[in-house]
């Protein structure tokens, strides 16, 4: 943990240094609201070094958080805006999973600080709960520009991506600065050194055991993260136990949500006004997505996988989301998968375009693990 540390010091002021060289960075413009949103990151780098402090306090006070076992999680990844999001919280609403939520990932993925804000919120809740009212108020202020990406409320399930911020490795700062060759290639872990591979999921897996650790009863951890498409080689080989659910959508579709979803993120980082870059960096980002999952698909075990289609989501989501129960309960026998099938979920609409990510999709779509729903 230490030496991902000193990178993650190394990584942020690199970045912070560079982001002031006018003229220098496509994308990134040293404009007047760019420069807003550079003098107040230091607030920001200051909570990630507090996080730091915590997460080696844990280390002296709570040693026991690193024997807890992170045993068969659901891990929901695939293509970002292909309905992650939906499935992930229609399962947290049952009780036999554990999630992250809002407030753990951003304010508190060591356990000191989980205890402290318990603390907290039981006087606040003595007192009548005006904090609470407080920081509801402020999501709903200053998180209501990323409701494109999903609705952001403090209890509310929330991907895990965000617990790499102290790491200097989640995804989303790639908005911030998007001039960086390390931060795109975080989603094909394949581009990394085999090193610091190890060392991201070394440090992932013990935030997962942290979380674990400080739950108030043992339940199986479901874990979402969109920006891990390119990483279920990886977690299946760190944890092969697990379940596996890939969602997937028509490139097209998936790609221009994105980058509708992504705008309000681009005005609050003063970055990429016109969408350019990063509807290249998608773009390019997107195909790298579509070639990984469909070579994964391909020879990942039929215990351990499943694919879902948004369109068939959308055609049957009730029917989709019994599929989804059953296989990670267990109960969804593996030969069953490909008995049947809704017509309007099979199709690709009519392109001009055939490149890697079309064919990967269409892949994907005659795969024996995809779920399927009957007529």
């Amino acid at each position: 943990m230490r030496q991902l540390f000193l990178e993650s010091l190394q990584r942020y002021g690199r970045w912070y240094a560079l982001a002031f060289l006018p003229g220098r960075h496509a994308g990134a413009a040293l404009t007047g609201r760019r420069l807003l949103f550079l003098l107040a990151l230091p607030l920001f780098f200051a909570v990630q070094l507090m996080h730091w402090l915590c997460l080696a306090l844990d280390e002296l006070l709570f040693p026991g958080y690193r024997r807890t076992p992170v045993t068969a999680p659901i891990f929901i990844t695939g293509i970002p805006r292909s309905g992650t999001t939906y499935l992930h919280r229609a399962l947290a609403a049952e009780d036999e999973f554990c999630v992250f939520t809002t407030w753990e990932v951003l304010l508190a993925p060591s356990v000191v600080q989980r205890r402290c804000v318990q603390a907290m919120a039981a006087v606040d809740r003595w007192l009548g709960s005006p904090g609470l009212r407080l920081l509801n108020t402020l999501m709903r202020r200053f998180g209501k520009d990323l409701d494109d990406i999903h609705p952001v409320s403090l209890a509310a399930p929330e991907e895990d991506y965000l617990l790499l911020l102290p790491a200097a490795s989640c995804f989303f700062l790639l908005l911030a600065f998007p001039f960086d060759p390390w931060l795109s290639r975080l989603p094909t872990p394949e581009r990394l050194t085999e090193n610091g591979r190890q060392r991201l999921l070394g440090f992932y897996h013990c935030l997962l055991q942290r979380h674990l650790y400080g739950a108030p009863e043992p339940r199986r951890l479901l874990s979402k993260n969109a920006a891990f498409a390119g990483w279920p080689p990886y977690l299946l080989a760190q944890y092969p136990d697990a379940c596996i659910i890939i969602c997937a959508r028509h490139p097209e579709a998936a790609l221009a949500s994105q980058l509708r979803a992504l705008a309000p993120a681009r005005a609050i980082f003063g970055t990429d006004a016109g969408g350019e870059t990063t509807r290249a960096l998608f773009t390019d980002l997107y195909g790298d997505f579509y070639r990984a999952i469909a070579s994964f698909l391909e020879a990942a075990p039929a215990a351990s996988v499943r694919l879902v289609i948004q369109e068939d989501m959308r055609a049957d989501s009730a029917a989709v989301l019994r599929g989804v129960r059953d296989f990670v309960r267990g109960g969804l026998a593996p030969d069953s998968l490909s008995s049947a099938t809704v017509a309007a979920a099979s199709f690709i609409p009519d392109s001009a375009t055939h490149d890697d990510a079309h064919l990967a999709f269409r892949q994907m779509l005659g795969s024996p693990l995809r779920l399927r729903i009957p007529l």
